[in-house]
C-alpha cells in the first residue's frame, strides 16, 4: 500500500493549480485527487462562455490523461468525501471507498449561496456555479422563454448574458442600486447597465422583498419591490447568483477549526497536523476568497510547503488587479473603488465611447483605480499602487495613461 502519498479533496481550479505548481518532480509516490463531480477537471471561469455557446467542454479541459500519468496523479471521479478520520489518516467516501493519506489537502471550493426563501427548492430554481448548472440551462433552453437572474455580481451578469444568447427573455434583479457593486461605482454601473440593455436584458436595481411563486415544485412567477412599488412577472427559470459560501462541512465534521471557512495559517496549515486547506473553502485571518489571484498565490505557498520541509514561503494578503470582461465591456478595478475621507479623485469620461476612468489618490499616491472601456494602463496603475510611488510630477495626466505621464516626467 502506498504510504508516501498526497490526497487532495476537490478537483476544481485551486486543486488543478496546486498540481501544476507541484510539477512532475514532487516527492510523493502518488497524488490521489478525490472529486465529487462526474466530469474531469474544467476551467470554471469559462462556464459563462460555455453557456453562451462560445466554447466547448473539451476546450476548457486543460489536461489529458498523459499529463496526469507523467505526474503520478490518479483522479477518482464521483468520490464525494464524507469523513476524514485524522487519527488513523483515513478518508471515507460516500460510495464506501476508503483511502489512507500521508498528507491531506482540502480544496473543496465553494457553493452557491441561495437565500432561504419559500420556493427555492423548486426544480427550476438553480445557482450558477458548476457544470451541472450549465448543463441544466442548456438542456432546458428550448423550453425556457423567460428567465430571472437574481444578483448582478459578476456571475449574475454573465448568467444573464449567457441565457440571453439563447434568445431567452432575461430579467436581471439586483438589490443594490449599483451593478457589480464590489467592483464598480455608480457611473461604471450605468455604462454596464446600458450595455446589458442593448443586448435586450431587462435590468432592475434596488429590487427588494423578492417572492417566488411556486406550484408543485415548479416556479411560474417572481415578484419584488422597488422603492416600495410592487412588480412581478412570469418566469420559466430562476437563477440565484447571490454570492458563494465556502464548502466546509467535511472539515467541520473532522473537528478542524472553522469560522466562515476552514481556518488556515500563513502556510495553509489547518488546526490538525498534516492537513492543509486553500482556495475558496479556506479562511486566512478574516479573509475568504472568490477571485483566482490570491488562490494562485496560496497554491504556490502550499506547493513549497509540501515539497520542502524547510520552506519559508508564506502567504499574506495583497492588493489584486481584478480583470473582468462583461457583456463585451472591459472592466479593470484595483484597490479602492470609491474615495474615502482625505482621498482625491481624478476622473476621465467619454460616454460616447463607453470609456470611464477614475484614479483615487491619497497624499499623491495611488490607492485605487477603476477603468471601464479603456484598460490599457491598468497594470501600470497597479504597479504604481503596489510600489507606493509619488505621482505628483504627472498627477494631472494620470487618466491619459503611462505614455503621457512618462513624457511629462
Amino acid at each position: 500500500m502506498t504510504t508516501n502519498n498526497l490526497v487532495i479533496i476537490g478537483n476544481g481550479m485551486a486543486a488543478n493549480r496546486l498540481l501544476e505548481e507541484l510539477g512532475d518532480q514532487h516527492p510523493f509516490d502518488e497524488i490521489l485527487v478525490l472529486s465529487g463531480e462526474t466530469s474531469a477537471h474544467y476551467n470554471r471561469i469559462m462556464l459563462s462562455p460555455l453557456l453562451a455557446g462560445e466554447t466547448t467542454l473539451e476546450a476548457i479541459t486543460p489536461h489529458d490523461d498523459n499529463w496526469y500519468q507523467q505526474r503520478r496523479i490518479r483522479v477518482l471521479l464521483n468520490h464525494w468525501v464524507s469523513d476524514i478520520r485524522h487519527n488513523n489518516k483515513m478518508i471515507v467516501c460516500a460510495n464506501g471507498a476508503q483511502f489512507r493519506y500521508q498528507a491531506l489537502v482540502i480544496a473543496t471550493g465553494s457553493e452557491s449561496f441561495i437565500p432561504a426563501l419559500p420556493g427555492v427548492d423548486a426544480d427550476n430554481v438553480i445557482g450558477f456555479r458548476d457544470l451541472y448548472d450549465v448543463d441544466y440551462m442548456l438542456e432546458k433552453s428550448p423550453e425556457i422563454h423567460t428567465a430571472t437572474v437574481v444578483g448582478a455580481g459578476l456571475l449574475g451578469v454573465e448568467a444573464a448574458v449567457g441565457l440571453r444568447s439563447h434568445g431567452i427573455e432575461v430579467t436581471l434583479l439586483h438589490r443594490n442600486p449599483v451593478l457589480m457593486n464590489r467592483q464598480l461605482d455608480s457611473e461604471a454601473s450605468t455604462l454596464l447597465g446600458s450595455a446589458l440593455q442593448q443586448r435586450g436584458i431587462r435590468v432592475v436595481t434596488g429590487a427588494d422583498d423578492i417572492h417566488i411563486n411556486s406550484n408543485n415544485r415548479h416556479v411560474d412567477a417572481i415578484s419584488w419591490q422597488v422603492a416600495g412599488h410592487d412588480d412581478a412577472q412570469t418566469t420559466d427559470l430562476v437563477v440565484f447568483a447571490t454570492g458563494i459560501k465556502p464548502t466546509i462541512q467535511v472539515a467541520q465534521l473532522a473537528g478542524l477549526m472553522c469560522d466562515r471557512g476552514i481556518q488556515v495559517d500563513e502556510r495553509m496549515r489547518t488546526s490538525l497536523d498534516g492537513i492543509y486547506a486553500f482556495g475558496e473553502c479556506c479562511q486566512f485571518e478574516q479573509f475568504t476568497y472568490g477571485l483566482v489571484a490570491p488562490i494562485w498565490e496560496q497554491a504556490k505557498v502550499l506547493a513549497a510547503e509540501l515539497i520542502e520541509e524547510s520552506s519559508t514561503l508564506t502567504y499574506r494578503e495583497n492588493q489584486h488587479l481584478t480583470k473582468l470582461k462583461v457583456s463585451g465591456l472591459d472592466v479593470h478595478s484595483l484597490g479602492q473603488i470609491s474615495a474615502e475621507p482625505g482621498n482625491e479623485e481624478i476622473i476621465l469620461r467619454d460616454p460616447q465611447q463607453a470609456i470611464y476612468k477614475k484614479i483615487i489618490l491619497n497624499n499623491n499616491r495611488l490607492v485605487g483605480a477603476l477603468c471601464v472601456g479603456d484598460v490599457a494602463d491598468s497594470q501600470w496603475y497597479f504597479s504604481l499602487m503596489r510600489n507606493g510611488e509619488d505621482v505628483s510630477a504627472y498627477r494631472s495626466l494620470l487618466t491619459f495613461g503611462q505614455a503621457f505621464c512618462e513624457d511629462a516626467a
